[in-house]
This record gives structure tokens, C-alpha cells and sequence, in this order.
């Protein structure tokens, strides 16, 4: 069985100014230095035991594929040690292995001579490594010539095809097609319920949750945590948004619900609207700033299903605007929406806003029971009916933010469901 030990790793990097630094360096034979150092990695100890499956996760440049690179022996460490029991097959950053002028044929003998196997054995296990690629005819042309999808299906099928007792998975399958992908994940499962070692880094959360039985959270080339991939999920949400610890906002969930009393929202404590993904209105009625915040009035970016949320748009009318309506839509990662929401089609008719006023819109409303992931609310303000209205101001994800969610969610929305069974 295999397994990984690594002890008080870490790797830095030599950064120079120019191309010319490291000549110089040379030429002064260590007397002058043009370079900085930068810490890719500091101190990592850790152990992914037989049989485990352990997620890596973190922000980018925070070192998870360099960690990766050295377990899998391409990197040399700084300092520190990393001991590995059992054979190692990886997949790493695109094409890492591959020779860009061999066929696809060609690097898969040349990987597996690289893993120790001999010519004979790589021609046994060559079909079923052909039909799991299913790249056709380009098993015979050179890889410079494949896409980025047939890279990882050819990478995937040498990987998962060479017997290995550990697997080394880098990001690598968020680049094939969907149908690949869910191929590759079943076949991930197959490997697990073999007792073989996987040190999976990934940024897809959900996949890490569902896949993992330990995760690790890097940071800064740093380890910060690893343990349950529920706990270090939402320390890695916390570090993302720079949010409260759990436990302050475990009480902060007992606060007031907006169906009980609004709190009262000042002019200073609204956001700046500094980014979007889009905006378009003559701006007659203009957003000037937005709250998300929980039912006490917080200011927070990530949420659980079933609590009681503020979304609060501050309007600037630089005209008289008679039939005043705002409005939202809260929508997944991939554009699904989810809420739709309309003051004039709930029912809720503002009143008219004379020239130069500044107002503020407030929905309240409780988050569904959504898979753990990332969400956006679009949100905007006009003059009209929902049936016939012109748009003053709209602005596409207005703010972004995370649903935490500690049960198994196989669809959008968990929703209860009672079962019975009766026989007939």
C-alpha cells in the first residue's frame, strides 16, 4: 500500500529582475546576487496514509501544484523530506511529460518506460489505455497537434492504466468535456475502492467534499489546516472572504429575522459598487451602493441555506422618477437563475422619488437550501411596471458570495421529501 510522508518541506524560488541577472550572477560567481527569493513553499509537514484519499485546496499561487511537483519528483525541495511507499503515476500541469513531437502512441511508451515498466507490459496495457483516451486516430499524431482535452484524456488513461499505488491529480480535469469528466470521476471511485493512495488538488470545492476523506488548506505556501473536508473547506471560505470564525457567526444566526424587525442601515455602511460584469441604464435613477447582509444586519459573503438575508440597493434619483421598481436575481456559477425578484411584481409599490432624493430598497428574504458553491446577485432599479418599464441602472453580479452546506445535495435546491412505501 502506498503511502506519503513529508517532513519541514520547503522550496523556494530565485526571482531575477531581468534575463541578464542570472548571467551576471554567474559571471560574479556568488559575490553579487540579482535575485530575490520567494517562498513557493515553508515548513509543510503532513501524511497521506495508505488507502486515503486527501484533497488539497487553496488560493492561487498558495503552492499546491508545486507540493504536488515535488512529490511527484519533478521538483527538488529546499529543504526538507518527502518519503513515498509505492509506485507514483501523476497528473500534473498540462502535457507535463509529454514530448511534443512524439505521437500519442509514442509517449505512451515512453511514460510507462519512465515508471519502470518494460516495453511488453506497456503493449498489454496498451488498449485499454487507447479506448479510455478516445482520441481516434490522433493516438498516431504528435501531441503538439492535440488540443487541451485530448492532452488530459491521453495523461488520465497512461495515469489511471500503470497499476498505481499513488495518484497525483493536479487540476488537471477541469479541461476535458463533461462527459470525460464524470468518466474520470467514476474511475477516481474505482481506484479508491482499491485501497490505493490519491493526493487530489483541486479548486472545485464540491468535488474535494465529495471525493476526499481529509483535506489540507494551503496558504501563502503555508499549511494552515488539515482534517475534515468540511472543516477545512470553511477555513478556506473564511480566508477567501475574511469572514467571522464559525463560531461568532453560529451566534450571529440567532439574531433577529427580518420578518421580526429591519435593522436600520446608514449612509457609511454601505459597499461601493467597484467591480462588476456588466451595467447598462442612462443612470436617471442610479445605484450608488449595496449591502448583503445577514438577519442581524451584518455585512457577511457567506451564507447557509435557510438563513434570513438583507439585499439593500441605496438609489440617487437625479430626476423625479414617478413609478419607481427595483429588482434582483440571484443566479448559480453557471447562470442559472435562481430568484428573480420585482417590486412592482410582488405587489410592493414604491413611492414616487422626487428629483435629487437618495433612498434605499430593501429585500429581505431567506436563502434556499442550495448546494455548498459560489453564487452572484444581478440587481438594478428603474421607472414603470414590470409589464412595460425603462432601466435606469442594472448591474450584472453586483456582489459575490459562498453557500456553505454540510448535506449531500445531488440537484440545485434540497428541498424535504417524506417517502413511503406500501405494498399492493
Amino acid at each position: 500500500m502506498g503511502y506519503i510522508r513529508i517532513q519541514n518541506l520547503s522550496k523556494r524560488f530565485r526571482l531575477y529582475h531581468d534575463p541578464a541577472g542570472r548571467l551576471k550572477e554567474i559571471l560574479w560567481r556568488g559575490r553579487r546576487s540579482y535575485h530575490r527569493d520567494f517562498p513557493a513553499l515553508t515548513e509543510i509537514s503532513m501524511e497521506v496514509g495508505a488507502g486515503k484519499t486527501v484533497g488539497v485546496i487553496g488560493r492561487n499561487g498558495s503552492g499546491k501544484s508545486t507540493l504536488l511537483q515535488i512529490v511527484a519528483g519533478i521538483l527538488t525541495p529546499t529543504s526538507g523530506s518527502v518519503e513515498i511507499e509505492g509506485r507514483v503515476s501523476a497528473i500534473l500541469e498540462l502535457g507535463s511529460g509529454f514530448d511534443p513531437d512524439f505521437t500519442g502512441r509514442e509517449n505512451v511508451f515512453l511514460n510507462g518506460a519512465i515508471l519502470g515498466f518494460s516495453q511488453d507490459e506497456i503493449q498489454d496495457r496498451f488498449p485499454d489505455i487507447a479506448a479510455f483516451a478516445d482520441i481516434g486516430d490522433f493516438i498516431d499524431q504528435p501531441v503538439k497537434f492535440y488540443s487541451s482535452g485530448m492532452f488530459v484524456r491521453l495523461a488520465f488513461a497512461i495515469a489511471i492504466n500503470v497499476n498505481p499505488e499513488i495518484l497525483l491529480v493536479d487540476e488537471a480535469l477541469a479541461v476535458g468535456d463533461v462527459a470525460f469528466q464524470h468518466r474520470c470521476m467514476s474511475r477516481i471511485r474505482e481506484i479508491q475502492n482499491q485501497g490505493k493512495t490519491i493526493l487530489f488538488v483541486s479548486h472545485d470545492i464540491a468535488a474535494v467534499s465529495k471525493l476526499c476523506s481529509e483535506a489540507i488548506l494551503l496558504d501563502k505556501g503555508r499549511m494552515i489546516c488539515q482534517g475534515k473536508p468540511e472543516e477545512v473547506i470553511h477555513e478556506y471560505n473564511r480566508i477567501i472572504w475574511n469572514a467571522e470564525p464559525l463560531e461568532e457567526r453560529a451566534a450571529m444566526d440567532q439574531a433577529d429575522s427580518p420578518t421580526r424587525r429591519s435593522p436600520e442601515f446608514r449612509a457609511v455602511d454601505f459597499q461601493e459598487i467597484k467591480s462588476c460584469d456588466g451595467r447598462f441604464g442612462n443612470r436617471t435613477g442610479e445605484v450608488v451602493g449595496f449591502l448583503l447582509t445577514d438577519g442581524s444586519g451584518r455585512p457577511r459573503e457567506i451564507f447557509q441555506g435557510g438563513m434570513d438575508v438583507f439585499l439593500v440597493l441605496a438609489v440617487k434619483c437625479h430626476k423625479r422618477v414617478d413609478l419607481p421598481m427595483a429588482g434582483f436575481i440571484m443566479k448559480d456559477l453557471l447562470g442559472n437563475n435562481l430568484i428573480a425578484i420585482n417590486s412592482d411584481s410582488e405587489k410592493c409599490y414604491l413611492s414616487p422619488c422626487p428629483e435629487g432624493s437618495l433612498l434605499t430598497v430593501t429585500f429581505s428574504f431567506k436563502i434556499p437550501d442550495l448546494k455548498a458553491g459560489g453564487y452572484s446577485i444581478s440587481a438594478g432599479f428603474g421607472n414603470g411596471t414590470f409589464a412595460s418599464h425603462t432601466a435606469y441602472d442594472w448591474i450584472e453580479n453586483i456582489v459575490v458570495f459562498t453557500i456553505e452546506s454540510k448535506k449531500e445535495c445531488h440537484g440545485l435546491i434540497n428541498t424535504p421529501v417524506s417517502i413511503a412505501q406500501k405494498f399492493l
